[in-house]
């Protein structure tokens, strides 16, 4: 089977570390689309030197599932492979993935056994019983321990490396674009799953996640990923504006920005205050 006529890979650059060469070590077989969201000079002279790979830009950061929505107009295959640039899969596990989902009509989404992660896969964060809980939505510790042996139907998995059928993608009118970083996957799997349509696991399939590496460390990055990591949850649960558990997170992390800072503690200071303005642009937006 030739894999390049049925499958696209999509990744997403910014501020972009050295470890997107481990990722694309493996992937010269396919035709790869890498959307430039910024800051990733030092590797894109090397990477425009690869003939199969056609690196695309706005000029501007439109975060994760924007940045998907953009290359999926290049997109021409029945299938794309969503990767993370700090993944590292083999040809051999995509195309069971392939396989996985060749197999099934209704098979939205084929996923890898992400490793070493203990959440690679999960439930929807609306079956747990607590808000609040909800963003530890993958941290069950029933199913921490456990390994398929065999193909699972799940209601999420990671977006960090996901097969997605083209047609349904397009069905459910791409990733939304009210998610700029963090919980995209999520929303998208739950218009898969409201469609009747599966997310099946493969753990024979093996991803290797070298989590939070993929992008240089700095401040500003720190800030973003804290924003949206209190942001995107509040759009997901389509939290009421009025709603007394917006104005109590406002409180608790002016508290904790402010009580931080006095003991000099600069990195949770900032988290905090992070956090704080996500509560208020929601609120304010």
């Amino acid at each position: 089977m030739n894999l390049n006529n049925k499958i696209t890979i999509i990744i997403i650059l910014y501020n972009s570390s050295n470890l997107i060469f481990d990722c694309l070590k493996s992937l010269s077989n396919f035709k790869i689309i890498i959307v430039d969201n910024g800051k990733n000079i030092n590797v894109l002279s090397e990477i425009k030197k690869k003939k199969n790979i056609k690196v695309i830009s706005k000029n501007k950061n439109l975060g994760f599932g924007n940045g998907v929505n953009f290359a999926f107009n290049e997109v021409q295959t029945e299938y794309f492979l969503l990767l993370n640039p700090d993944i590292v899969i083999d040809e051999k596990s995509i195309l069971l993935l392939l396989n996985t989902a060749l197999s099934y009509e209704n098979c939205a989404i084929a996923a890898p056994l992400n490793v070493p992660d203990k959440d690679s896969y999960g439930i929807l964060p609306e079956k747990r019983n607590i808000y609040e809980k909800n963003k530890l939505y993958f941290k069950d510790n029933i199913k921490k321990n456990l390994i398929p042996v065999g193909e699972i139907c799940v209601d999420v998995s990671k977006g960090c490396a996901l097969l997605i059928k083209s047609k349904y993608f397009y069905e459910v009118n791409l990733f939304s674009k009210k998610y700029f970083l963090f919980w995209e996957e999520i929303d998208l799997c739950r218009k898969f799953l409201n469609r009747k349509l599966s997310i099946i696991v493969n753990p024979n399939s093996l991803a290797f996640h070298k989590q939070g590496k993929s992008s240089k460390f700095s401040i500003r990055n720190f800030f973003v990923r804290c924003y949206h990591s209190e942001l995107s949850p509040l759009y997901y649960f389509n939290i009421k504006k009025s709603s007394l558990y917006i104005y109590k997170n406002i409180l608790k992390y002016l508290f904790r920005t402010l009580s931080y800072l006095l003991i000099f503690n600069l990195k949770n200071s900032i988290k905090n205050f992070s956090k704080l303005s996500a509560n208020i642009f929601y609120v304010l937006k």
